[in-house]
């Protein structure tokens, strides 16, 4: 288990970033994030498909050192039909005013999703507190609402198959 890089605990519904590592480049020396120049039987390494670079996480679990995670990510996903898009379908949470932290990076007003279909398991060594330029160090974990918080475990009960695990609410009967 690599060490631990954050203050304090890693509790679940808080925003860390997540350092997911690069591909291995096709030259075998070098890494990078451009999919076309990557390795695709590295095994060592990410290959395409999987998710790279330092971005902002939710955990929504852990278990002696290991943390699941969900990315967030301030790309909108759509489908040709509305009916598919991931938001609608669950699969992506829309954050709401006053989840996500204020930095020199992450600006506030940007539209940001937590994508619950790109849960992942991740060493807590991989964790990290986010750092502030504004104020020259790092802010203290953020978490988010306790309903975003649900709806992006609910995103990932959907993602792995599990939808009728949900409680769906019936409307009252007259």
């Amino acid at each position: 288990m690599a060490r631990l890089k954050i203050s304090g605990n890693v509790r679940i519904g808080h925003i860390y970033e997540c350092e997911f590592g690069l591909f291995k480049h096709t030259d075998g020396v070098s890494t990078t994030s451009n999919r076309d120049f990557a390795c695709e039987d590295d095994y060592n390494y990410r290959i395409p498909n999987e998710i790279i670079k330092k971005r902002a996480v939710v955990v929504i679990g852990k278990h002696r050192g290991l943390y699941l995670v969900v990315p967030i990510s301030s790309t909108k996903e759509t489908d040709k039909k509305p009916h598919k898009n991931p938001e609608v379908t669950g699969l992506h949470t829309k954050l709401q005013a006053g989840d996500f932290p204020e930095t020199h990076h992450y600006e506030v007003g940007k539209e940001r999703w937590a994508k619950s279909n790109l849960v992942c398991s991740v060493d807590g060594g991989r964790l990290r507190d986010i750092f502030n330029r504004n104020t020259n160090g790092f802010i203290p974990a953020h978490k988010v609402s306790d309903e975003t918080l649900k709806k992006v475990r609910e995103g990932v009960l959907i993602a792995i198959g599990m939808r009728d695990l949900i409680a769906t609410v019936d409307a009252p009967e007259e």
